[in-house]
Parts: structure tokens; C-alpha cells; sequence
């Protein structure tokens, strides 16, 4: 995983189904806010739930290389959406985020409407 910090080559990376969780997402963001050339993150179905969520929404403020990111079937619920969304606001790279199959309730879908009418 360090090796994705100085990474010059892979532009997408999948680890979808492989049971990360929420501190596997946290250290995978940690790593992946000095990356500067991966294009793609699948991390769906790994139960990473609001905190790896939130890691992910910080690892959103630093990285400019990132364009897709699935964080779908998560167990993501309107905390880790209201983080996502919040940070996107700022974040001008990202062109796809798949957030499906996630409990994100009516607060967590209002923070992602209010995020596209700033990003």
C-alpha cells in the first residue's frame, strides 16, 4: 500500500469485496492524498461505513488526480454522504462518485444536491 504514494503508473485501482473496512479505507486515503496519478478507486463493498467515508472526504481535499470514486454497498449512512458531499464542494477533479446502495437518508441525499449546485 505505501507504494501508493509515489505510484507514476496505476490509474485504477480495484479492492472491492475484500473486507478494508473502516480502517482499511482510512489508511488507503492516508495514502492516497500525496498520489498524483490514480484515476480510478473502486472500494465498494467493504463496509467501510461514515469513518472511512469521512477519510476518503479528506483524502478528497488533497488529491487532484482522482476522477472516479465507488464507495458504493458501504454502509455508508448520511454522515459519511454530508462528509462526501461537503468536500466536494471544493474538490474540482472528481467527475463520478458512485455512492449507491448506502443508507444515506434524506439528509445525506439534500448534502449531495447541495453539492452539485456548487461543484
Amino acid at each position: 500500500a505505501e507504494m501508493l504514494k509515489e505510484n507514476s503508473s496505476l490509474l485504477q485501482l480495484d479492492v472491492s469485496s475484500n473486507f478494508i473496512r473502516e480502517g482499511g479505507a482510512t489508511a488507503l486515503a492516508e495514502l492516497l492524498k500525496e498520489n498524483k496519478t490514480l484515476r480510478q478507486l473502486s472500494i465498494s463493498l467493504n463496509s467501510i461505513g461514515d469513518g472511512g467515508a469521512t477519510a476518503l472526504a479528506e483524502m478528497l481535499k488533497e488529491n487532484s488526480s482522482l476522477l472516479q470514486l465507488d464507495v458504493s454497498s458501504n454502509f455508508i449512512r448520511e454522515g459519511g454522504a454530508t462528509a462526501l458531499a461537503e468536500l466536494l464542494k471544493e474538490n474540482k477533479t472528481l467527475r463520478q462518485l458512485s455512492i449507491s446502495l448506502n443508507s444515506i437518508g434524506d439528509g445525506g441525499a439534500t448534502a449531495l444536491a447541495e453539492m452539485l449546485k456548487e461543484n
